[in-house]
């Protein structure tokens, strides 16, 4: 039996129940409303009207039209069609269709509320969907756009410590241009000088004094104009482990001679990493000699290489044991001709954060509690750093 043959029954159920209802309670108040039976009746009507609508409602008025002629007016036990019967037949229709009507325009209005309730609820539930969607579409554009904007940022940073060293090369080529052609008068000076008084002792010495001051400044100014006419780089994929154990093992005698003991902590596995190798030794170079500044005394120097696998990215670590770095300095130690050192050129970080950012990477100065100072390189293992269109395109962009 399907759903709808239930609910029929059951419509036509209350129908003959609110009759049989009516029925008895009449009979056992009969005493007490007698002749009054019909209003009894009226409720059966509308019960089975209202509950179950108009076909219950016809089926409560015929019985009871029925029932009140056989058993509650005179002669009993008999039917007769008379003028009180129909019309007590009409009223009893007219109340099931009335209650029938109301009944079903209630329950349309009651669905049409619920319908409009439910749609919405729907509409609602899409809006709600349409935010959480319009939401984390904006968290993602702002994610992706905080990103484009950092990178930006960092290209730029990169293009003015690129034009600022540029301009420092420029200048100290220049400088060491105007300045190497009175240094070879003064040397040649001082060799005559030397050769006109070979019996003044006081005189060698200090032509010999001179001349040593001369070989410094002469290496100072061959240093400039090496540095200002860099050559291109050339990326191989290299593997830097190796290339890290080549170059402490170049410095060992120097490291010996200033009691200086080495650590490393090599990754096992380091995928080679696209670089040039003569940078990569210049910065190496750079920052063992910074940290032999740093630790006058002697102590200790951690080497140390880690593989981020996640981001595809190569890191490099030098630690020491000198005096540290001022955390107001951090900022600074990296830009061109600003240095700590009573007698720096302040080139040295300029050059390797250069370098380093010419192979895609960034370094970095870390100012920790203990003793010390840390470096860390970071090189990408996808390839150098940017193109000349993606630098131009920057640098449009910038203007």
């Amino acid at each position: 039996m399907n759903s709808r043959n239930r609910a029929l029954i059951f419509r036509y159920g209350i129908a003959v129940l609110a009759f049989g209802a009516a029925l008895l309670i009449t009979q056992l108040l009969w005493p007490l409303i007698d002749p009054a039976a019909t209003p009894l009746f009226f409720a059966a009507v509308m019960v089975a009207a209202f509950y179950g609508g108009l076909g219950p409602g016809l089926l409560a008025t015929a019985l009871s039209t029925w029932a009140v002629d056989f058993f509650f007016i005179a002669p009993f036990n008999t039917l007769e069609f008379t003028v009180a019967n129909m019309v007590r037949a009409g009223v009893f229709m007219l109340v099931a269709i009335i209650i029938s009507w109301l009944n079903a325009a209630r329950k349309k209005l009651t669905d049409d509320l619920s319908e409009r309730n439910r749609e919405r609820e729907a509409l609602l539930t899409q809006i709600s969907g349409f935010n959480d969607e319009l939401r984390s579409q904006v968290e993602a554009a702002t994610r992706e756009l905080s990103a484009s904007n950092q990178a930006l940022l960092q290209t730029q940073q990169r293009l003015i410590r690129s034009e600022r060293l540029a301009v420092a090369g420029q200048m100290a080529a220049s400088l060491a241009h105007e300045i190497g052609t009175p240094l070879n008068a003064i040397s040649g000076h001082l060799q005559l000088l030397a050769r006109d008084h070979p019996d003044a002792p006081d005189t060698q010495r200090r032509v010999q004094i001179i001349t040593k001051q001369l070989e410094f400044i002469v290496g100072i100014v061959r240093r400039l104009l090496e540095w200002a006419h860099k050559k291109q780089l050339r990326f191989r994929p290299t593997d830097l482990n190796l290339l890290m154990r080549e170059v402490l093992a170049l410095v060992s005698p120097t490291l010996e001679q200033h009691a200086v003991a080495v650590s490393t902590d090599l990754a096992d596995g380091l995928p080679p990493a696209p670089v040039d190798r003569d940078g990569l030794n210049q910065v190496f170079l750079n920052l063992i000699n910074n940290s032999l500044d740093a630790m006058p005394d002697g102590g200790r120097l951690e080497v140390s290489t880690r593989f981020d696998r996640d981001n595809g990215i190569v890191e490099l670590i030098l630690r020491d044991t000198g005096v540290g770095v001022d955390s107001g300095a951090l900022e600074h130690i990296f830009e061109p001709m600003w240095t700590t050192k009573p007698s720096g050129s302040g080139f040295g970080l300029a050059i390797a954060r250069e370098i380093v950012a010419e192979h895609g990477g960034q370094i970095e100065a870390v100012c920790e509690q203990r003793q010390g100072a840390t470096f860390i390189m970071r090189l990408p293992l996808n390839g150098a750093g940017a193109t000349p269109e993606s630098r131009k395109e920057v640098m449009a962009n910038v203007a």
